[in-house]
């Protein structure tokens, strides 16, 4: 009965992940996702109450995977780089699975900042450390080149987040030119990888 329950679970949860990220929590409807799952609204509402609960529980979620991609930067015995790297490596393939889970965490902190910082505060590990923290203590030590952090921060996650919340954009743009998305997309891992090697090596350093 227990595996029923949790089976259940999942496919309600899958469901919700696919509507709330395509119609966001308020023009999401539970009719929406009972149909997405396959149930009945009745079965919906048995395992979560109302569209709130079940949003904070795919928010979370989505939130949840977003920051784990984070926790290598806590891993001082790797190079900063290498964590660099690995950082990327996890979140390109967090976005490869979930290509539109950028937008909908950023539609949704845009509605309702107070309520990403909540629950930013509810996920955050007590002992993270946070990419430009990590960053600012390889350049004291002298490991790599003087930066702005806050913008290789942004940088980096652009050039991860980016191609795929575009993606529909450039497969057309791809299509148009005789070129091919997948094929583009799995060089896009070495690309960010000269990013970071040119600005924490750079030449004239």
């Amino acid at each position: 009965m227990t595996n029923i329950i949790a089976n259940a679970e999942e496919r309600i949860l899958n469901a919700a992940k696919s509507v709330f990220i395509k119609y966001g929590l308020y023009g999401a409807r539970m009719q929406d996702i009972a149909n997405e799952a396959g149930i009945n609204k009745a079965l919906l509402h048995y395992y979560f109450r109302n569209k709130e609960k079940l949003f904070d529980k795919v928010f979370e979620g989505a939130l949840q995977k977003y920051f784990d991609q984070m926790d290598v930067f806590s891993n001082e015995s790797l190079p900063i780089k290498e964590r660099l790297y690995s950082y990327c490596n996890n979140m390109l393939s967090f976005l490869e699975e979930y290509p539109q889970m950028t937008i909908f965490i950023i539609k949704e902190i845009s509605i309702n900042p107070a309520m990403f910082g909540e629950k930013v505060l509810n996920i955050k590990k007590p002992n993270s450390v946070p990419m430009i923290k990590a960053l600012e203590k390889a350049i004291a030590a002298k490991e790599i080149a003087p930066m702005d952090t806050a913008l290789f921060m942004v940088n980096l996650h652009s050039l991860c987040a980016y191609p795929f919340i575009a993606s529909p954009l450039f497969k057309h743009a791809l299509k148009a030119n005789n070129k091919n998305w997948e094929e583009t997309s799995k060089k896009l891992l070495e690309s960010v990888h000269r990013f970071i090697d040119a600005t924490i090596y750079p030449i004239n350093k």
